[in-house]
């Protein structure tokens, strides 16, 4: 496995050089915090339940209605029960226990981008195998969210002859799902998830208020994520982790994110992360008890994001779960 640093490595100098793109999805810097949100065979990976809330506002000091993202999400895993007996109808029989591969997970979530709203949530299944000292997981989200204009936020320079003003005011409910596989040891992890893989339509009004609404459809998205962790010489208090995260569409359009963050004792940590888009990222938070606070301030050197006062994000994430009980599922070790 030696060999793993330098691929991790090489893949990381590859994503610096990617070009920018543009994308449907609401974009979190902290995704490190809780990638579940990306992949959903990340549910329950580690045995604790989590639950996590992160809000973000986008291009402040632009304008009154710039994006921003809200969400709540929920997960676990189905620890591992041994044989019981029940008592039925025909008698007492013994019935198999769980065995501590399966993770679930749910998101709340709310995007607002100018007059357009979109309100939804999704609910994945995960199921982990042990390899050796690594997992290797599989996760399956279902997702629905309702497509809305804001018809007090919306603003046309004509109404009386632009063909979106019979849109305003009207939504539509999109079904949609993803799928996820993550490999895991203590030191690195690579997971690759596709989003919006049914490319389902925005089909907001019909035919006679806008005919080409039906033509508006999602675009299936490609993520690749991949880390590694390691204690710096003489000082295993502090470590160090480089990562990547890159998002392919379907137009074949490209965007990654190039980060490197410190952790001192586990218990506070910072960094500092480029993305292709002309973005710097710094981020920093802290670890007290089971309860994690991270925070994140973007500014960007293109486009709007140089005529605001950035973007910023905040994530608080709390960790349930002895020692005992998260480590369960590893005596397969």
């Amino acid at each position: 496995m030696k060999i793993i640093p330098k691929i991790l490595l090489l893949f990381l100098v590859l994503a610096s050089f990617i070009p920018g793109m543009s994308q449907q999805l609401p974009r979190f810097s902290q995704y490190y915090s809780n990638e579940f949100l990306i992949n959903p065979s990340v549910a329950g990976c580690d045995g604790r339940t989590v639950i996590n809330l992160a809000a973000r506002k986008q291009w402040v000091g632009f304008a009154n209605y710039t994006p921003s993202s809200y969400m709540l999400s929920l997960q676990g895993r189905i620890l591992k029960t041994g044989y019981s007996l029940k008592s039925g109808s025909r008698g007492s029989v013994y019935r198999k226990g769980r065995q501590g591969r399966v993770g679930l997970g749910a998101i709340l979530y709310h995007d607002e981008n100018g007059a357009v709203e979109r309100t939804g949530g999704q609910f994945s299944y995960a199921y982990h195998l042990f390899i050796r000292n690594a997992q290797l997981s599989f996760g399956l989200t279902g997702n629905v969210f309702q497509y809305r204009i804001n018809p007090e936020k919306a603003e046309l320079k004509d109404p009386d002859i632009d063909p979106l003003n019979s849109l305003i005011g009207k939504s539509t409910v999109v079904p949609d799902a993803g799928i996820g596989i993550n490999f895991m040891t203590g030191k690195y992890h690579v997971g690759v998830a596709v989003a919006q893989v049914f490319q389902s339509k925005l089909k907001i009004g019909n035919s006679a208020d806008y005919s080409s609404s039906e033509a508006v459809q999602l675009l299936r998205h490609y993520y690749v994520l991949a880390d590694y962790r390691y204690a710096l010489p003489g000082k295993p208090n502090w470590e160090i982790e480089p990562s990547t995260m890159i998002l392919l569409n379907e137009m074949l359009r490209i965007q990654a994110d190039v980060t490197l963050k410190a952790y001192y004792n586990r218990q506070y940590w910072f960094g500092l992360s480029g993305r292709t888009t002309g973005e710097i990222i710094l981020m920093g938070g802290l670890k007290y008890h089971r309860y994690y606070f991270g925070y994140s301030f973007d500014y960007g050197f293109n486009g709007i994001s140089q005529y605001t006062y950035g973007s910023h994000e905040i994530c608080i994430t709390a960790k349930f779960g002895d020692t005992a009980r998260r480590y369960r599922w590893l005596d397969r070790y």
